[in-house]
């Protein structure tokens, strides 16, 4: 039985021995030819010429082509896809159909082939559209939030802007150009690299086509960090009102403003100025008004903090003034100068004395004898008719008008014991 198995093997082995004897006989003696196909991509020549004259193209469908070629078998190994160079000459386009031949040349290896290769596609389209160069200025767009306290200043950009240039149907689609870097919990000035980004009209990234070319990678940028300070407001007010008003205060519903700056520009700064040439009462005989441009008001290297407005409203109130008069009783005590020998009586016995000043200030004011004085010195016996000093010295709020005369009796004092008595009850008489 084990020696008609091992003549089996034995036969078999001599069958596959004589079946590879016999194909390698027709491989090395025959030798016969195959067809056999690469693909390849197809390049693009004289594409310049539609460049220069303003348009742009691109292959509609496949970008490749399949390239057939014979060759004898025991060949076969050597050809490779870098052999061959499939392309379209943009001389030939026809504009009609927009198409255009594809050539294949055999690059290497030549002599192998048995005959010209053929590409599998004879043509291919091309699709032209109007070539565009455009220019986007380049925006910061900040991702995070500054430490407190502190607030973006200036961000310089180099370059400042791009420009792009390819299909013009695409380039439409690209409304604004910019970068992004993070400015998380930072004080102090922040530079770096980014790459521009590009973005449609709703804020959208847009990633780029390899048929737009850009004229820069990559952007410098340095950012400015301020600190952030508020401002006490300081009023100038010059110029005079209308006689019969006064100027009587400032009005402003902002107190303090916040202003930006690096901290040596910040540093003695507490208050901001608005001044005289601004604020000018001439000739006012009602509240004045002025709308103040707070931003051109600051020292260079500051500027307003935040979104707050530039412009505020400062009123200048002006009021008018009143008279009143005011009737003072009079007293003995109000005589000076008078001489023993006579006899001091004012008729009637009181005087009046006009005062100018806001209302609820003459409301406040009390006058009495001990603010006037009549200077009967030297006065001979009579009737006369003398001026009042008004001898008190009264705040400057106050405008002391006009003030009364006096109309004063002087009498001999009568002689005796009994005169004196009546004289004395004549002087008590007058001062009650």
């Amino acid at each position: 039985m084990k020696e008609k198995q091992n003549k089996r093997r034995g036969l078999k082995l001599i069958s596959l021995l004589g079946a590879f004897l016999v194909w390698l006989w027709v491989v090395n003696v025959a030798d016969p030819v195959m067809t056999d196909t690469v693909e390849i991509p197809i390049e693009i020549q004289n594409g310049n010429i539609l460049t220069d004259n303003g348009l742009t193209y691109e292959i509609v469908g496949k970008k490749t082509t399949t390239v057939s070629y014979e060759v004898h078998t025991t060949n076969a190994y050597r050809i490779r896809s870098s052999d061959f160079r499939a392309y379209v000459d943009m001389t030939e386009l026809w504009s009609v159909t927009g198409s255009v031949p594809v050539k294949v040349e055999v690059l290497s290896n030549a002599s192998y082939l048995v005959s010209s290769p053929v590409s599998k596609t004879t043509a291919i389209k091309i699709e032209t559209e109007p070539l565009q160069t455009k220019r986007f200025e380049l925006n910061t767009i900040l991702k995070g939030e500054l430490a407190d306290g502190f607030q973006v200043g200036e961000i310089k950009l180099s370059p400042d802007h791009i420009y792009l240039q390819g299909p013009e149907s695409q380039i439409g689609q690209i409304s604004s150009a910019g970068i992004e870097f993070s400015i998380d919990d930072l004080n102090s000035e922040v530079s770096g690299v980014s790459i521009p980004r590009f973005y449609d009209a709703n804020g959208n990234r847009i990633e780029l086509s390899n048929r737009i070319e850009k004229n820069c990678d990559s952007v410098d940028y340095t950012m400015e960090v301020l600190k952030v300070k508020e401002l006490t407001l300081d009023f100038e007010v010059t110029g005079e009102v209308t006689d019969g008003y006064r100027f009587t205060g400032v009005e402003c519903e902002v107190k303090t403003i916040p202003v930006a700056g690096l901290k040596s520009a910040l540093a003695s700064l507490n208050t901001l100025t608005i001044p005289g040439d601004i604020l000018k009462l001439d000739g006012a005989s009602t509240d004045v008004v002025k709308t103040v441009d707070i931003s051109k008001l600051l020292p260079n290297g500051v500027t307003l903090a935040g979104s707050e407005r530039k412009e505020i409203n400062v009123t200048m109130t002006v009021e008018r003034l009143e008279d009143e008069v005011y009737l003072i009783e009079l007293d003995s005590d109000c005589f000076v100068g008078g001489s023993d020998e006579y006899v001091y009586r004012a008729d009637p016995n009181r005087v009046s004395v006009r005062v100018r000043a806001l209302r609820e200030e003459l409301d406040s004011l009390r006058l009495d004898a001990d603010d006037v004085l009549i200077d009967v010195s030297d006065l001979p016996e009579g009737v006369h008719v003398i001026p009042v000093r008004f001898i008190t010295e009264l705040d400057p709020a106050y405008e002391v008008v006009t003030v009364g005369t006096c109309s004063l009796n002087v009498t001999k004092m009568p002689d005796g014991p009994g005169a004196t008595a009546s004289a004395d009850e004549e002087r008590t008489t007058e001062a009650e």
